[in-house]
Formats: structure tokens, C-alpha cells, sequence
């Protein structure tokens, strides 16, 4: 508690220098008064604005998993403190008329520099900097470094020794499970926790080909792989709706001259609906523009494409090529039948004939792309998928969605895969 006072403490202060460092920033050394005066008046309240907001986003905890968790922390308090300075300048306008705005927008990243340094080396100091993982099995983890002084690793034999686990960050298993006994109780435990899973490799490698329990069993690991932190689901959930609407926004005249191609080369409708698989076995209707002749499947049934497919139009092969078939989906996306990232949403009759198709690969959203997009350019077997679909709902994030939609732009320029 002595730390956490005087990080606060501390930290108040840094806020304080942020704000003065800010008006020379701004104006220069030639500082207004009239506009320094609002900040000199009330700055004791707009300190406490702010170090309510650090201590609302935790900034103050006893234990930090990573200098990234703390840089996240310290991100979100003083961005809500900013805002929350902003809406005071607003409401209070006749008072604060004088303030600049543009003293929160320079203050904020010369705060958030001063308060995550200083923080950073008090915590690694104090040893307050450390990712806790309890390893379930004798099998040596690879999935930490249990060298590195910013991890702890606790090695337990049985699933029943979680009991006594507490402040623990992520599980690693590298131990079968052998009966849904241990598996309910595994999930009750990490429900409780709310930590992160992985799979050891020897386990991972059994997971993928079915040896880990039986088919009924690997149900229940949906339940919490690919759950991440309801702060981090939001953040995930926001970008889909933003990333759709740019997209949609940038993209019209692309989708308006891709209506207009179709509508004038094949009869049919523009549109091609599709009933797809969804999170939890859930289904829905998948958008696309047209790109095969109309009722393709009639006679045949549903098929997987081939590479040079006679049931493509000359404009559907250059729609999929350049990936414009898919921007409808960004509608499913907005929805929330999709996200911009996960395994790409398969047809309900693939996925009853491919096991590889169902149970862990449902455990999240379907995405426009994904891992197995950016690294075999679309055209995977569905038994090569889940190799790369199971590794990204065990990593999934914030920041592998944007390294992945990053990644997914030089593929779809070079229009490769099907």
C-alpha cells in the first residue's frame, strides 16, 4: 500500500509538469495569461480529475503481468482523464472560456511519457513487474521464458491444484485431460480466474487431431477459448464497426462499379446470400457479390471451387482475384455476425463432413481474414486451416487483429490464392 501512495503521489505531480511543460509547448515562452490563469485557479480539481480516472483504469495495482499491461493502463486513465477535462471546460465554459483544448492533446503524450517511465522503473525495481503462469503438468513449458526475471512459472500435477492458485495470468496445459470430470473442473477454475489458456505444443499437436477427448468434450472448450477481457472484447468490437464503416465508406466506388459489372455481364441477381456457420454453431446469412452464374450449385450441390472453375464469370474471376466479392461481408461485420479477423465462416455442409471444421474453430467469430489467410494467400484445406485458426483463437487481441488485417493488405494487392 506504501508503494501504491506514493505512486500516486508521484504521479500527481508528473501530471502537474506535463501541464506546465504543455503551455511553452504551445505558445511558446511568451505564455498568455489569460489563458494560463484557468489552470493556475483550478488545478488541484483537474488533478483530481485525472488521478480518478488512473485509479478507475487500475493504473495502482500491487502487480503488473507486463510493461505493456502497465502502458495500457496509463494509455486509457489519462485519455479518460483528458475527456473527462475536455467535458469540464465545456460545461464550465464561462470559467474555463479561456482555457485552450489544445493544452490536453499536448499534455497528454508528455504525461503519458513522464507517469509510464517513472511507474515502469519503480515497479521493476520493487520486482511489482511479473507474469505469473502455472504450467499443469512435468512437461517443461516452451510457451514462456521461465528465465526471464519479468516471469514466474509454478508447475503443478493435477487440475485440482488450481484450487490453491490465486494471482495467476495464464495457464499454460501440458498435461491430458482425461475425462470431462477434470475438463468441467478445469473450465469452473478459469471461469473464476479469468486467465489466459495455451496448449503446450505435444498437447496443441493432440488437440488438432482429435486425441485429447472425445468429440462431445472439446464442446465445453469454447467456453473460454478466444475469451478475452470484456475491455478487450469492446476494443476488438470497435474496430470491426469503425474499420467496416472506413471501408465502406472508402470503397463505394469500387462496390457501385462491381454492382454495375455483374448486373450488365451475367443475369442473375448482384448479390449471392449463403447460409455460413457462425460463433457457437450459430448460423447466418453470408453476403457476397456474385461471382458464378447463377444457381451454380443446382444440379451439383454444394462444392468447394476449384481453381479454374467454368462456373466463374469473367468478371466473378477478377472480383475474387482482387477480393471485391467479399466487402459486402463488412455488413455481417457491423451486424456482429462477423468480425474483420477469425477463421473464415465455412457452409454448414463442410463443416458437417470436416471435424476439423467444427467445435474449437466455433469458439469465435468468423472474420473476413485471418491467420491462415496472411500465411497461405487463401487457398487451405480445411485440415491445414485449424492448425493456424486454433493458434489464433489462443492468441487472440487487439493487436494481432490490426498485425493481421496489416498483413492482409500486400496479399490481396498481389491477388493471390483462389
Amino acid at each position: 500500500m506504501t508503494l501504491q501512495i506514493l505512486l500516486f503521489l508521484v504521479d500527481a505531480f508528473l501530471l502537474n509538469a506535463a501541464f506546465l511543460l504543455s503551455f511553452p509547448v504551445r505558445y511558446g515562452l511568451d505564455i498568455p495569461e489569460i489563458n494560463f490563469l484557468p489552470y493556475k485557479d483550478n488545478f488541484a480539481f483537474l488533478t483530481f480529475i485525472y488521478m480518478l480516472a488512473l485509479v478507475f483504469t487500475r493504473v495502482f495495482k500491487k502487480r503488473f503481468c507486463s510493461y505493456w499491461h502497465l502502458f495500457k493502463r496509463t494509455f486509457n486513465g489519462l485519455l479518460l482523464g483528458a475527456l473527462f477535462g475536455m467535458a469540464l471546460v465545456y460545461v464550465f465554459r464561462i470559467k474555463w472560456s479561456d482555457f485552450p483544448s489544445s493544452i490536453f492533446v499536448v499534455s497528454f503524450p508528455i504525461g503519458l511519457l513522464f507517469i509510464f517511465i517513472f511507474n515502469s522503473q519503480v515497479l521493476r525495481f520493487t520486482g511489482r513487474i511479473q507474469k505469473k503462469v502455472v504450467v499443469i503438468g512435468k512437461q517443461k513449458s516452451t510457451e514462456t521464458n521461465s528465465e526471464s526475471p519479468l516471469v514466474e512459472e509454478k508447475y503443478i500435477d493435477t487440475i485440482e491444484e488450481l484450487l490453491q492458485c490465486e494471482d495467476v495470468d495464464e495457464i499454460v496445459i501440458c498435461e491430458q485431460i482425461h475425462n470431462d470430470k477434470q475438463l468441467n473442473l478445469l473450465i469452473y477454475l478459469l471461469l473464476r480466474l479469468k486467465v489466459n489458456v495455451v496448449f503446450s505444443p505435444s498437447i496443441y499437436a493432440e488437440l488438432l487431431s482429435g486425441n485429447v477427448m472425445n468429440e462431445n468434450s472439446i464442446q465445453f472448450l469454447t467456453t473460454f477459448l478466444g475469451r478475452r477481457s470484456d475491455y478487450e472484447e469492446f476494443l476488438i468490437r470497435a474496430l470491426d464497426i469503425l474499420g467496416s464503416l472506413v471501408m465502406l465508406i472508402a470503397l463505394s466506388p469500387f462496390i457501385a462499379l462491381a454492382a454495375l459489372g455483374i448486373k450488365l455481364t451475367s443475369p442473375g441477381s448482384v448479390f449471392y446470400k449463403q447460409k455460413r456457420m457462425a460463433k457457437d454453431g450459430k448460423t447466418f446469412i453470408l453476403n457476397k457479390f456474385r461471382t458464378m452464374v447463377d444457381n451454380a450449385e443446382r444440379d451439383s450441390g454444394p462444392v468447394l471451387a476449384a481453381k479454374n472453375d467454368l462456373r466463374v464469370t469473367k468478371i466473378g474471376r477478377f472480383l475474387r482475384d482482387t477480393r471485391i466479392d467479399e466487402i459486402p461481408q463488412l455488413i455481417n461485420v457491423i451486424r456482429g455476425e462477423m468480425s474483420l479477423v477469425g477463421p473464415r465462416p465455412e457452409r454448414p455442409h463442410f463443416v458437417k463432413c470436416h471435424q476439423s471444421l467444427r467445435e474449437t474453430r466455433l469458439a469465435v467469430k468468423p472474420g473476413l481474414t485471418g491467420l491462415a489467410q496472411i500465411r497461405n494467400h487463401y487457398d487451405l484445406r480445411p485440415k491445414h486451416k485449424i492448425k493456424y485458426d486454433v493458434l489464433y483463437i489462443q492468441r487472440r487481441s487487439l493487436a494481432l487483429n490490426l498485425y493481421i488485417l496489416f498483413k492482409t493488405i500486400p496479399v490481396v494487392l498481389s491477388r493471390k490464392g483462389q
